[in-house]
């Protein structure tokens, strides 16, 4: 057995003409020293590889010998350290991209064997043929998303000892592309406006217009969250359809998705946003029907106290919601624009209006003004044409 020095570790020749070099890498939960050992060709071999541990070891930069592969840390990382955080809508989509993207291709690496090249690899791979229907590429915003997953997963690897470094640090990821924001034009939304009695729910196209809400918000508003006496409404939670998790779905015979009542989207989505007189009257027009249809389903009324319900009370999912605002626009011959559109012409209105950026901000639930101001702080389309038509006197 040959020494390297005092506490430096030790090589040997053993009887199968294998090197072997040993060290110590600190004690266990008994205090006994833990012995680990390095194998090898030759001599020269396994003092490299011996020398490398012992400078790691010194520099506190050692990484204990795992076996853990990616896919078994992603599994642990998602149940014990993200699932106290996530909304269940995101866990559920973290989870889909673990069992759909991850784990088919680098799932078998083990951890501490994953690299910034290999995860560019499948980053590259993914933007150009990723999607699960085989029609190109994921686009730039899942990639990020799933992206941003991983990284986490690997900063909690790195935090717990399992492996050096972050290797997704620096990776680079496709520009995201910045699509063009609908709003609708002042003559569009009047138009729009003027059909909206044609739909049982339309006064939520009015609401949604003169608040902002996302629809989520809009379609899990309840009756307790109006404030009647200050004429506020306190947006608080969130209505969506999403998958069902795949632990559920291998273990029972649940439905494919679901319907879920959940947080909004951030802390700053907690909100109360005033109502305008004009849409107050509205609201209890809107209120008075509802009643109506309570009494005329009477015992058949599964009261929910949502504000957007069936005739029987059952939720009104989004992808209803936006059927309904689709009907609304063919009819009213506008051209398509979607959902969320709505959010964007309530934020353009107000700020054309002169309203305060923080107001505007506060009342969309944004984290930072910055991020209004990024979104919406351009003339629009109205405004630009009366910038030209004060000049037309100068041709």
């Amino acid at each position: 057995m040959g020494k390297n020095g005092h506490n430096e570790g030790s090589i040997r020749n053993r009887p199968d003409r294998k090197w072997e070099a040993r060290y110590t890498a600190g004690r266990n939960e008994l205090g006994r020293q833990i012995q680990r050992s390095i194998y090898g060709k030759t001599r020269t071999e396994v003092a490299k590889k011996l020398n490398d541990v012992l400078n790691k070891l010194h520099a506190g930069q050692y990484i204990a010998p795992n076996k853990i592969t990616l896919s078994e840390w992603l599994t642990t990382w998602l149940k014990e350290y993200a699932s106290v955080t996530l909304r269940p809508s995101t866990y559920i989509s973290y989870e889909g991209y673990i069992h759909n993207h991850i784990n088919p291709i680098m799932g078998g690496i083990p951890l501490k064997n994953l690299t910034t090249d290999r995860l560019q690899v499948f980053y590259n791979e993914k933007s150009e043929s990723g999607r699960l229907d085989g029609k190109g590429g994921l686009s730039p915003k899942t990639l990020r998303n799933l992206h941003n997953m991983l990284h986490k997963a690997l900063e909690q690897a790195c935090k717990n000892n399992m492996i050096a470094s972050n290797v997704s640090d620096n990776t680079i990821l496709p520009k995201r592309e910045n699509k063009e924001m609908r709003v609708l034009s002042r003559s569009e939304q009047k138009t729009l406006l003027q059909h909206i009695d044609s739909e049982r729910l339309g006064f939520a196209i009015l609401l949604d217009l003169s608040t902002g809400m996302r629809i989520g918000e809009l379609c899990g508003l309840k009756w307790n969250d109006i404030d009647f006496d200050r004429k506020v409404l306190f947006i608080r939670r969130t209505l969506q359809r999403v998958k069902t998790s795949i632990a559920e779905l291998e273990n029972s015979n649940a439905p494919k998705t679901m319907i879920l009542e959940g947080n909004v989207k951030t802390d700053n989505s907690y909100r109360e946003v005033p109502i305008q007189e004009k849409i107050f009257i509205k609201l209890l027009e809107y209120q008075k029907r509802q009643q109506q249809e309570k009494t005329l389903a009477s015992s058949a009324y599964d009261d929910n106290d949502y504000i957007f319900a069936t005739q029987l009370g059952g939720v009104i999912e989004p992808s209803t919601m936006r059927d309904m605002y689709n009907r609304l626009l063919k009819q009213a011959g506008i051209s398509h624009a979607n959902f969320h559109a709505l959010r964007h012409t309530f934020a353009t209105r107000a700020i054309e209006s002169g309203v305060p950026i923080k107001a505007v901000s506060d009342i969309l639930g944004h984290a930072t003004v910055q991020l209004t101001m990024d979104l919406y702080c351009h003339s629009s389309i109205d405004l630009k044409r009366e910038a030209v038509d004060k000049m037309a006197e100068l041709w």
